[in-house]
């Protein structure tokens, strides 16, 4: 090996690696973690980003909208896949296709609650069988190339947190992470994260543990990390309508102390940025509807929000859109307002 290839090769960081350093992850979250919303994050400082959770039946069954989650750009980089099932066989058949598709880490998701998910024995309900899941583990670390990571939950329900079973399972079976939610199936996303359980799985494993669970602020990223010493925090719904946050965890944990808050033309600019970049993925009409809940996530928290998007719904064009925006306005007291529509007379002949 020459001197320049030695050197290139020292260079080389493993995905696991970039996760840590990255220290806020974009986590995968299902019809919104798209391309144009990763985009919109990557501009903003997310140094790490996931896929939507992709069903591996959806790739099984060959569902077109399924395959599209998969696709690549070299400007989305890194990014990793996060795969929800609870067939072994099928999860290694898509975890190879993805490997093929140049993803170089797949995360089993066991920590989705959702009922639609959990009824076919998905996601968190894969908690109640550490055997199967340690098994499961087992088939896609022999078979695959690229790291093997995990999402859980403190437990399927609190009379049983079995979640250091569950990760001494996936780390007895070759999985090289594991990132929890400290909330169980049944909680949902309802009271406060139980970060205490974090601190316990970091103390009582070999391989690198990520934090999920409200990280809203730069603030609670700095809390979370300092708590319980794991490695990273998964931002989720802390992104949404605020793609920003990366930026200011960043300055938070290097102690910068750039003022980087976003005026509300910034807000209104992001908007359009966003809504381009959905039309270049979804096409202008999908768009409309996509970006729906967008814009009220770029707009939470500020009065009179319910009578500015049912003038959202009446927009049909993208001068249209431009025009809502421009008409626009925070008044006093966090109020929006849209300003009359300024109508031009045809001159008289």
């Amino acid at each position: 090996m020459d001197t320049q290839a030695a050197i290139n090769r020292a260079q080389i960081i493993t995905p696991i690696e970039e996760m840590i350093r990255a220290k806020a992850i974009l986590a995968p979250m299902s019809g919104v973690t798209d391309f144009p919303f990763r985009m919109m994050a990557r501009k903003h400082g997310c140094k790490y980003a996931f896929t939507e959770m992709i069903d591996v039946n959806g790739i099984v069954y060959k569902n077109r909208k399924s395959f599209r989650l998969l696709e690549r750009n070299p400007v989305d980089d890194p990014l990793a896949v996060q795969l929800v099932g609870q067939d072994a066989d099928k999860l290694v058949h898509v975890a190879r296709l993805c490997v093929e598709k140049g993803f170089e880490l797949v995360d089993i998701n066991a920590g989705c609650p959702a009922r639609k998910v959990v009824k076919c024995g998905k996601g968190s309900a894969l908690m109640k069988d550490p055997v199967k899941f340690a098994r499961i583990i087992r088939k896609l670390v022999k078979a695959l190339s690229v790291p093997v990571t995990v999402k859980i939950r403190s437990g399927w329900e609190e009379e049983n947190l079995n979640y250091l079973e569950v990760v001494r399972a996936a780390e007895s079976e070759g999985a090289s992470a594991v990132c929890v939610h400290p909330r169980t199936k049944d909680k949902m996303y309802k009271g406060k994260p139980d970060h205490e359980i974090t601190q316990k799985i970091k103390m009582a494993s070999k391989i690198p543990v990520f934090a999920s669970g409200n990280i809203f602020t730069a603030d609670d990223a700095a809390r979370v990390l300092e708590e319980t010493g794991c490695d990273a925090v998964f931002v989720a719904r802390g992104a949404l309508g605020h793609p920003w946050i990366f930026d200011e965890i960043e300055n938070k944990l290097s102690g910068t102390e750039d003022d980087n808050s976003m005026t509300f033309e910034d807000i209104k600019d992001a908007i359009m940025e966003h809504f381009f970049l959905s039309v270049g993925y979804h096409g202008e009409k999908m768009s409309f509807k996509k970006m729906y809940k967008h814009i009220t996530w770029y707009l939470k928290k500020k009065k009179n929000l319910d009578c500015i998007m049912k003038e959202y719904r009446k927009i049909e064009t993208l001068e249209d859109l431009k025009e809502f925006l421009e008409r626009l306005q925070l008044r006093e007291g966090n109020k929006l307002e849209l300003l009359r529509a300024q109508h031009v007379s045809a001159p008289t002949l």
